[in-house]
């Protein structure tokens, strides 16, 4: 339904062949533009009694709310949301209810700061 609206806003595009480790594109619209992030996770050995940590590499070191690698911080508002309902919540959870209210609080923050901008911004800048 999402796609169909275009409402969507994560995509995810490969497994390796043992379906442990998983790639794909994320994007968040702010100020009626598009950043896209690439995406990652490995499906824990405990999953799913443990949620997959989520890892957006190209933002690693850019925020406070990131673990080396580029991993999201979801402790302290999801990991408790995931555990009460587990084993009912899956990978969509997560990057429902982990992820989007992420990109949320962090890219706003990360666009006013200048920690990243634009890809639009980046090619204008080369080209003066």
């Amino acid at each position: 339904m999402n796609k169909s609206n275009d409402n969507d806003w994560f995509r995810i595009s490969a497994a390796n062949p043992e379906g442990t480790r998983w790639t794909g594109k994320c994007w968040y619209v702010h100020n009626l533009l598009k950043y896209e992030f690439d995406l990652q996770f490995d499906i824990p050995v405990t999953y799913p009694a443990t949620a997959p940590e989520l890892e957006l590499p190209e933002l690693d070191g850019k925020t406070q709310k990131m673990y080396r690698g580029g991993k999201i911080c979801l402790t302290v508002h999801f990991k408790p949301l995931w555990a009460k309902n587990c084993p009912r919540f899956g990978i969509a959870h997560a990057l429902c209810l982990g992820l989007a209210p992420w990109l949320a609080a962090e890219i706003p923050i990360l666009v006013a700061s200048g920690m990243i901008k634009h890809k639009d911004d980046a090619t204008t800048s080369d080209e003066s």
